[in-house]
């Protein structure tokens, strides 16, 4: 039996947190504090589903409101595909989540499907549509001022951050 929107919601703060990625459910509280980009980029997104469902701008910015003070009938789990997807390999879940933290599938019509529209996203995707070729880019250089134009900022941050070591941002040409 697939979860529910509202059953994912229930669980939004650092005592017990899930994400849905995928249409599928995570139970991903133990991994917070490994988390490689902090646990508060995870949480923040369970507040910002609070913010939405509120209209609450106080909510937006207390990070330990958790969305059970709403009325369970409006509770919906939010698809964190989206923010997921740009800065994880595909096969993150696997190889860093135990099994136990695989939940199961979640019935996507019980997700809350709000989105905030991006003015700077609409000018992203149409730098995408006008990127040049692949086969004009003739060097790691080219690569990158492609990258840079048309990625989502936060994709950009994550690989243009070098890792642990910097060896690929600092010398990508010995590469």
């Amino acid at each position: 039996m697939a979860l529910t929107g509202g059953d994912v919601a229930r669980h939004n703060d650092a005592e017990s947190c899930w994400v849905i990625i995928h249409g599928k459910a995570y139970d991903v509280t133990d991994f917070l504090p490994e988390h490689p980009g902090g646990s508060k980029v995870i949480l923040k997104y369970a507040v910002r589903d609070l913010a939405l469902l509120t209209g609450c701008l106080v909510c937006s910015m207390m990070a330990t409101v958790p969305l059970l003070t709403i009325n369970n009938a409006f509770m919906q789990g939010k698809d964190a595909t989206e923010e997921f997807e740009p800065v994880h390999p595909p096969d993150t879940l696997d190889r860093y989540l135990d099994k136990s933290k695989h939940l199961g599938p979640v019935d996507m019509g019980t997700v809350s499907k709000e989105k905030t529209h991006d003015p700077q996203d609409d000018a992203r995707l149409e730098r995408l549509e006008q990127k040049p070729h692949l086969s004009q880019c003739y060097n790691l250089f080219d690569f990158e001022a492609v990258a840079r134009r048309v990625m989502k900022t936060t994709a950009w941050g994550y690989y243009s951050s070098a890792a642990d070591d910097e060896i690929a941002r600092s010398f990508p040409a010995l590469l």
